[in-house]
């Protein structure tokens, strides 16, 4: 029985080092720059069935004639860990505002911001703007003629060593976990160590209770082994 505490004594140790070091990584590790551009919903608003000896034209505005008008919605949010500086010395952007740009081609009828978290502009299809947080975004509608529904994206070469990620938007529950508002770098540790000491922890009370069931010391492994397991809650609520 001591010889198998004493294992678990050593094995603890080595998870617990390892796990200090891995933390040490990810809060040490640089910061990143991720932009996420989520296609919210993207309709066809001159998409008809064609009847025989029928001709349908439509204008938009009651004034340009148009034959594929989109009409689609992103949302621009940052998900790094880093806040975007988009003006001043510390301006992390390579252009005056933030460049959006379309892949297929397509004509422009109009874009607007109809919600943001960070006071960002729009200006000659470039996003305006002091800071962008993490976690704070952009909501841009467009009315678009194109044969294809619209694409937009933005060049991760506009920013400053940054990276761009593309997405179908799915609503997210109205409320943040703990882990929500902790930083990356802990979420991301406290998900790795819990993953490492989950197969060892378990492993550990198995064998506890194999070799005396009625022991106290198997009691408090029950204890220590529900606790460990209780550390999800921090992702849920």
């Amino acid at each position: 029985m001591n010889k198998l505490f004493k294992y678990i004594g050593w094995m603890a140790a080595i998870v617990t080092i390892v796990a200090g070091l891995i933390g040490i990584y990810f809060a040490l590790h640089e910061k990143q720059i991720k932009l996420d551009i989520q296609t919210v919903n993207s309709e066809n608003l001159t998409a008809h069935e064609t009847v025989q000896n029928l001709s349908i034209k439509y204008y938009y505005l009651d004034s340009i004639e148009v034959n594929n008008l989109w009409k689609t919605k992103w949302i621009i949010r940052n998900v790094g860990d880093k806040t975007i500086v988009g003006t001043g010395s510390e301006n992390q952007l390579l252009n005056d505002g933030l460049p959006l740009h379309f892949k297929n081609k397509c004509r422009v009828l109009s874009l607007d911001i109809t919600s943001s978290s960070n006071d960002a502009i729009l200006k000659n299809q470039k996003l305006l703007f002091k800071q962008w947080r993490r976690d704070e975004y952009v909501e841009l509608t467009a009315f678009i003629e194109s044969n294809n529904q619209p694409d937009i994206y933005i060049s991760d070469r506009d920013i400053i060593d940054s990276e761009i990620s593309y997405s179908t938007y799915t609503s997210k529950r109205e409320y943040n976990s703990i882990a929500d508002h902790l930083p990356i770098w802990l979420n991301k540790t406290l998900k790795v160590i819990y993953l490492v000491l989950c197969v060892f922890m378990i492993l550990a009370g198995i064998l506890t209770f194999c070799t005396n069931i009625g022991d106290k010391s198997s009691k408090i492994a029950v204890i220590i082994l529900f606790l460990f397991m209780m550390i999800p809650i921090i992702w849920i609520f």
